[in-house]
């Protein structure tokens, strides 16, 4: 089977020519090969004049000249639209087959030698990027250079980035199940055409991008390079890692240093403070002995204590009011009569003077009666400083949380809020807080202490 020509080598004009550039140049090989011309040798004559009729014909109409500008590889290779028994040798010729160099028997060895790793692949590299080529329209960026065992780890790194988003530039043309100029009776036909050309030549070059994408990171994970580069960074980490976790124990030993150096320091000016208070004859309130709960509780004990004195002190009102009666009765009492006048007469007494003189008295009016004990009240006799017992026993109108900043009605709603999980994230957050403000202060004087 005679090679399949190109229709503008044929005429002999650039892929980019216009028209009329095309027009003449067919002019010119058609006077150069008819057969009335050339009768000394007509089979050929009639040969040329046939091919280069037939690429008059495609590239003077836009349309074909378009379609045959996109297959025009895929037809020098022997592709034809349509003929599925041609097209495997049209891919085979414009596409790099990796699958002969996908497993670690294609290769002997890490050196630089033939048959060797990187003699290899570098090869595989260069023929996948001359397929790419082969449609020379399309301009390719891809590194050649495989480099050596030797190689910098820049020119290896961007040999790789490159080569990981590899997309084929090829048009895949030879993959067209129709041939829209032949086969199509319709526009609408040749749309739908069209359309399934174009769903088939994505296929294929989705399945190639990825067979070659498979073939570099096969070469990638043997790449000696590439493992020692992982090695090295694999080794640098892990000294990262060491070297953090020393630094963090080194903080840790530091702050808890100057945490023992902090309370033996407050406990010094305590004990000076102590010291001082006790010279100037102060008294600490700390000192004195109170069992009184600062934190929100009760005195306990006081109210039967209060009690207790407030009885007492009745029992003496009333032993009090006891003598004042019996002293009255005696002044009053025996020897004493009274007239029926209401007046007293006083009997005079024998004296040991010899003359007895009588005594005139003026009437003396009658002791108010005692009052009885149970129209006494015995609370206006005690003192005022015993009321405070009473007033200290009342409940509080309000109970109060510090910590969440809410006002409660009852003792019973403190509690159950003191039970609720809002309460006990409050307190968490709370202490984290006071942790900060610690950790603040060990900070000031880890850096007081530096200077």
């Amino acid at each position: 089977m005679p090679a399949i020509r190109c229709h503008y080598d044929v005429l002999g004009v650039p892929k980019d020519a216009d028209d009329a550039l095309i027009k003449k140049s067919h002019r010119k090989m058609a006077l150069k090969w008819h057969p009335d011309k050339n009768l000394d040798n007509p089979e050929e004559a009639a040969d040329q004049f046939r091919l280069v009729q037939q690429a008059y014909e495609c590239l003077s109409d836009s349309q074909e000249r378009k379609w045959y500008d996109d297959h025009r590889d895929a037809i020098l290779a022997g592709w034809s639209a349509g003929g599925a028994e041609n097209n495997g040798d049209a891919g085979a010729f414009m596409l790099f087959q990796v699958v002969p160099f996908m497993h670690p028997g294609c290769y002997s060895g890490y050196g630089d030698e033939e048959g060797s790793f990187f003699q290899v692949y570098g090869a595989v590299i260069n023929d996948i990027v001359k397929c790419e080529v082969k449609q020379d329209e399309v301009l390719i960026e891809l590194p050649t250079d495989f480099g050596s065992s030797d190689s910098d780890w820049s020119l290896v790194q961007q040999f790789y980035q490159h080569w990981e988003s590899f997309q084929s530039a090829l048009n895949f043309a030879w993959e067209d199940k129709y041939n829209v100029m032949e086969d199509a009776p319709s526009r609408r036909v040749r749309r739908l055409m069209e359309d399934e050309n174009k769903k088939a030549r994505r296929a294929a070059k989705r399945t190639y991008n990825q067979d070659i994408l498979a073939l570099i990171a096969f070469m990638k994970r043997r790449d000696p390079r590439v493992k020692a580069k992982q090695r090295e960074m694999e080794e640098k980490r892990l000294e990262q890692q060491r070297k953090q976790k020393q630094e963090a124990e080194e903080r840790k030993q530091q702050q808890k240093e100057a945490k023992e150096a902090w309370k033996e320091e407050a406990a010094r000016a305590m004990a000076l403070a102590e010291e001082q208070d006790r010279a100037a004859g102060r008294v600490r309130l700390a000192d004195l002995e109170d069992d009184y709960d600062y934190g929100g509780g009760k005195k306990k004990g006081k109210r039967g204590r209060g009690k207790k004195n407030k009885n007492k002190k009745k029992n003496q009102m009333q032993d009090d009011w006891d003598q004042q009666a019996d002293q009255e009765v005696a002044v009053n009492g025996e020897g004493d009569e009274v007239d029926g006048n209401g007046q007293d007469e006083i009997i005079p007494q024998n004296d040991e003077s010899e003359t007895t003189e009588p005594v005139s008295t003026t009437p003396v009016e009658p002791a108010e009666p005692m009052p009885e004990q149970d129209d006494v009240d015995m609370n206006e006799f005690i003192d005022d400083d015993d009321s405070s017992y009473s007033s200290e026993e009342e409940e509080p109108d309000v109970w109060r949380c510090d910590v969440c900043k809410k006002d409660f009605k009852s003792q019973g709603q403190l509690e159950n809020h003191l039970k609720s999980k809002k309460h006990k994230q409050a307190v968490k957050k709370y202490a984290a807080k006071m942790n900060m403000k610690e950790d603040e202060v060990m900070a000031e004087m880890m850096a007081a202490l530096g200077r």
